[in-house]
């Protein structure tokens, strides 16, 4: 009897979830590629499960993805598939783009991939909520970022600006934006969660960078690899 009660309970809170599409476009009204998007909600229903595990890869002097996004506790695993070494700098980013308390990173080294062997590899559980900056002391040009959402309804937007949450439960819920190229924080966006579902478009006053081609490396390629 109690199996079917829960079985029921299960089923009313799913029949509640609703799906939220969020379009977020920068200052000039155009798509805004690679913004979190997170939605708080303190309605009752299941909570989905955040992302505890990522993987960021140096390569061709880049950190790929650009953007992480992760929940709170995730283990974030660093590789660098590049021929030469890399730093990894990691540390809580504030306004402007730069390191809170440059003391206070992490770092540590990752030597360049040798032909037929594993590349150099470290990991780091991240606790803090909020955007944390990547750099390389040897390759300044290098930028990367992780985000730590403290809301299990966290999405990465693409290039089309568009991100889909899903699972909400009925009721008010507020959207939050985060952004690398982002100056200060956002005004949230106030929300009501609907059965059917629903769809925001949030303009922010963000002016993306425009993105720099790392120069091809092509000894970095290696056959059978």
């Amino acid at each position: 009897m109690r199996t079917i009660f829960i079985a029921t309970l299960l089923l009313a809170a799913a029949a509640q979830a609703a799906d939220l599409t969020v379009t977020v476009l920068d200052r000039s009204g155009k798509p805004l590629a690679d913004a979190v998007v997170l939605v708080d909600s303190s309605a009752q229903g299941i909570r989905p499960s955040p992302v505890l595990a990522a993987t960021i890869a140096q390569d061709q002097l880049k950190f790929v993805p650009a953007v992480t996004l992760v929940g709170l506790g995730a283990k974030v695993s660093f590789s660098n598939l590049d021929t030469w070494d890399h730093h990894v700098i990691l540390g809580v980013m504030g306004a402007g783009g730069a390191f809170v308390d440059p003391g206070q990173n992490t770092q540590f080294r990752l030597a360049g991939r040798v032909r037929n062997k594993a590349p150099a590899s470290d990991s780091k559980v991240l606790s803090q909520p909020g955007p944390y900056l990547l750099a390389c002391h040897i390759h300044s040009s290098m930028r990367g970022h992780v985000y730590v959402a403290d809301t299990p309804w966290a999405k990465l937007g693409s290039e089309d600006g568009k991100a889909v949450l899903q699972g909400l439960p009925e009721g008010a819920a507020r959207v939050r934006i985060w952004h690398p190229d982002q100056i200060v924080d956002g005004t949230p966006t106030a929300v009501q969660i609907a059965a059917g579902g629903n769809a925001v478009t949030v303009t922010t006053q963000i002016a993306p960078a425009r993105k720099k081609r790392a120069a091809p490396a092509a000894d970095n390629n290696y056959p059978g690899l």
